[in-house]
């Protein structure tokens, strides 16, 4: 039955099985609502599209969905351009059923696609196409969007689109991020907002949902536990491959929190970029599919075997044979490689293809790919669909990527040869605290960033501020991950070292992580109802280096992204800095110094709760926090 004869003849019936026995899907369109069902969950989407009811048949049927709530489907988006209203509220654009269309197109005893057409509108120029699918024994719902910019629309930006599933508070009471994480979910009074989803509760603590963030390459599996004796539930977002996340591998965002499963698809957090497309551009994007699944078992690590056991059975389908839409590549090509360092193995680099044309960290209109190099400087990377991508390798404590390599996919396996990168010199290396891995997280506090206003412990792990030695100090407990601008007694971090005086020329190499100027950001302007504004200039950061007492550079950089407020160890946007200097300067005993210029003596009475808007994207500053500079990794070379 075609989709247009479901639309004339209502109610429409599908009766395809019996239930629960056959476990096979039916679908029923009555009440302006289509319902699915396998015999082991009940999907009901409404004429929005929303899913409003998710139920588990198993045993008790189990309403998984808060009451009054859904599963939605949102987007973060511009017209870029004159309007004739003002945006909504941070560009959110949430469908509604005047512009909203819900046809199932599939229907068999195996298989329903359910697809539903969004947009355009004023301030969301791009045409979006949601998917819900449902399989027969299968204890689950996948979803997926389609965005469509073609060529006649105006120019748009995408910040952000995501699927939020609000979870039943009454069955559910932990989340799990990983196999060794539960935490239970926080249900004590609010007593105060402290920002963007961020409050503090009656019995002193703060609940957040940039706890919960996590690297969307490295976390394919998480969710929402239901924990009681000898008895376990979960929902859980499972997600075979990261191919169309925005950012590549460092890319940081949500998962849960509060009573919200989450599975953002792009975003701009952390300083991620949007994707821009231009008018008289035709654009479009499959994000997804990701699969909404639940199951239970008497306890949470037997949820995770189970999850580890779908996970895999999952990626051996991708890509998955069902998905409709023409865009979504069905055949792929592998490709294959050497990479190596100054004729050695390239250990612990990753070779990424992206969006050609752009930094790979920026990366966002097209599809990620990435694979680690092994120790034998081998690498393999999977799944890749057809098309023409920029190659960069990353890592092996290299401070600069190598870059400005093309390479076009095809179906089928193909090989790159072997892929011989410099190492950068600058003569012979004196000493380097931390690796060039563009993250602060060998540092201390790194390996608990994620928590709300790390700031304050500065005071007590470090009351006379941080005095480092090479050779006799630990990275882990004597370096900070991050430099704030609120000091204790020297707004200047000291690094000491020893060296032979000498003739010739040093250069300081130093990695910057992330970087957040001290005071809050000029005023942003923004063009309302066809006028126009001059923008500030963005305020820098201004951390002065000096060599035993000589100033041999300057840390100016503007925000990078919001790891420093929001919990994180590193940005999106990463910077190398060299500053060279006359190697006579050195001394015997030698004292190098990171002086925040703009720096404030720390004072309890500096410690607030941010403004409730703050710190609601990536252009607000968070009022409550210093400014910083996250230190990826230092090295003295002299020659």
């Amino acid at each position: 039955m075609t989709s247009k004869a479901l639309k004339t003849v209502l109610p429409v019936l599908f009766l395809l099985g019996a239930l629960p026995a056959a476990a096979e899907v039916t679908a029923i369109r009555a009440d302006g609502r289509l319902t699915l069902t396998n015999g082991l969950i009940e999907a009901v989407i409404d004429a929005n599209g929303d899913v409003v009811s998710f139920r588990d048949l198993r045993g008790t049927p189990t309403e998984l969905i808060q009451n009054g709530q859904k599963l939605y489907w949102d987007a973060n988006a511009e017209a870029l351009g004159t309007t004739a209203s003002p945006p909504p509220k941070k560009g959110y654009y949430r469908p509604s059923p005047a512009d909203t269309s819900v046809e199932l197109v599939t229907a068999t005893a195996a298989l329903a696609d359910v697809k539903i057409s969004s947009g355009p509108s004023e301030h969301f120029p791009f045409r979006a196409e949601r998917h819900y699918v449902m399989k027969d024994g299968l204890p689950g719902l996948y979803a997926y969007v389609v965005f469509r910019h073609p060529a006649d629309l105006p120019a748009a930006r995408l910040w952000q689109t995501r699927f939020v599933f609000r979870t039943s508070p009454q069955v559910f009471n932990a989340w799990s991020i990983s196999r060794n994480t539960l935490i239970r979910i926080p249900r004590a009074e609010v007593t105060q907002k402290l920002m963007d989803a961020t409050f503090r509760l009656a019995d002193g603590t703060v609940k957040t949902k940039y706890l919960n963030s996590v690297y969307w390459g490295d976390v394919p599996a998480y969710g929402t536990l239901s924990v009681e004796p000898g008895q376990s539930r979960g929902l859980w977002m499972i997600e075979p491959s990261p191919e169309y996340h925005n950012g590549g591998p460092i890319k940081q965002g949500q998962t849960v929190h509060d009573d919200v499963l989450l599975r953002v698809l792009q975003s701009s957090h952390f300083g991620a970029k949007s994707v821009d497309v231009q008018a008289g551009e035709a654009w479009s994007k499959v994000y997804g599919p990701f699969l909404i699944y639940a199951n239970q078992a008497t306890t949470p690590g037997r949820l995770w075997f189970d999850i580890d056991r779908q996970l895999a059975a999952e990626k051996a389908q991708w890509p998955y044979a069902f998905v409709s839409a023409p865009e979504y590549a069905r055949t792929r090509g592998t490709l294959t490689g050497e990479v190596r360092l100054n004729g050695a193995a390239a250990g612990k680099s990753r070779v990424v293809l992206s969006d050609p044309g752009a930094v790979w960290s920026d990366s966002g209109k097209g599809y990620n790919y990435w694979g680690e190099v092994y120790a034998d400087g081998q690498f393999r990377i999977e799944g890749i669909a057809p098309g023409t991508y920029a190659l960069s390798v990353t890592g092996a404590d290299q401070p600069n990527d190598l870059s400005g390599r093309t390479v076009t996919i095809s179906a089928g396996a193909q090989d790159t040869g072997t892929i011989f990168w410099q190492k950068e010199s600058h003569g012979k290396t004196l000493w380097q605290l931390g690796t060039f891995d563009r993250q602060a997280a060998e540092f201390r506090n790194g390996d608990a960033a994620r928590g709300y206003q790390m700031f304050t412990l500065y005071p007590q792990q470090f009351p006379n501020d941080v005095d480092y030695t090479i050779g006799r100090s630990v990275a882990a407990r004597d370096w900070n991950y991050a430099h704030w601008s609120w000091y204790m007694t020297d707004p200047a971090w000291h690094l000491r070292f020893k060296a032979a005086p000498q003739a010739g020329k040093g250069t300081l190499t130093i990695g910057i992580a992330s970087a957040q100027p001290a005071t809050a950001q000029a005023q942003k302007c923004e063009a309302v109802l066809g006028k126009t504004c001059a923008a500030k200039p963005a305020k820098l950061t201004d951390v002065r280096v000096a060599l035993n007492g000589q100033e041999i550079g300057a840390i100016r950089l503007p925000k990078t992204g919001t790891a420093g407020y929001r919990g994180g160890v590193q940005d999106q946007n990463y910077n190398v800095l060299t500053f060279t200097f006359d190697a006579s300067l050195l001394k015997a005993e030698n004292d190098l110094t990171f002086r925040h210029a703009d720096g404030q003596v720390f004072d309890p009475a500096l410690i607030r709760a941010a403004e409730s808007a703050a710190a609601d994207d990536d252009q607000a500053p968070g009022s409550a926090a210093p400014g910083q500079v996250m230190y990826d990794a230092i090295k003295l070379d002299v020659q």
